[in-house]
């Protein structure tokens, strides 16, 4: 439960409001920041002053330590939200849009050893199959699984042809995005 601030608290907020546009600008200095960016940050700068108010002791000079608290809170922003980059990685659509997928019918049960024709045929095909022979085999399994999903593969058809569960296929294919996402040569190709 979040205690309410004293009067004492609040003035000693309001009197020092002005940091948090001054360190906002120092630890941004020369990127660009959109509104809705520096918004953000100001609402992270003011709670920490708000939470350095409460929790500063009696004695201590306050313009020093709410300063490292507003700092530490946007630095604490910036880390949770590369992290949360990192935890996720969607695939884009152009680079789906642009692969051409193979339709296979519902009567075929067997599953291709190899990507799908239609793909194979292409520069680009030819470029991934390269790039798969070069990875390590979770790569390779992931961008196999890609090439399948793009042929009309459920992930249910998959994991019973890989023998894992399912959260198996979806790690492969989002490491395999990563890859092939981060790879110049391969969207050019593709667009």
């Amino acid at each position: 439960m979040v205690k309410p601030m004293t009067p004492a608290q609040k003035q000693l907020a309001e009197d020092h409001m002005d940091l948090v546009p001054k360190i906002i600008r120092s630890m941004t200095n020369g990127s660009p920041l959109t509104s809705e960016q520096r918004q953000e940050l100001c609402q992270i700068g003011y709670l920490a002053l708000c939470r350095a108010a409460v929790s500063c002791g009696e004695g201590f000079p306050f313009t020093p330590y709410a300063a490292a608290a507003i700092r530490n809170a946007i630095y604490d922003s910036w880390r949770h939200e590369i992290r949360g980059k990192d935890l996720f990685c969607p695939l884009q659509e152009d680079l789906l849009d642009a692969m051409p997928a193979l339709q296979i019918g519902q009567e075929q049960e067997a599953m291709p050893d190899a990507a799908p024709l239609a793909l194979k045929d292409t520069a680009a095909g030819a470029y991934l199959e390269t790039l798969k022979a070069s990875q390590c085999s979770t790569i390779q399994k992931g961008i196999e699984a890609l090439c399948f999903q793009l042929e009309g593969y459920s992930a249910k058809e998959l994991s019973a042809h890989y023998q894992v569960p399912s959260n198996h296929i979806r790690a492969w294919q989002s490491k395999a995005r990563r890859f092939l996402q981060q790879d110049a040569a391969l969207c050019a190709l593709l667009s």
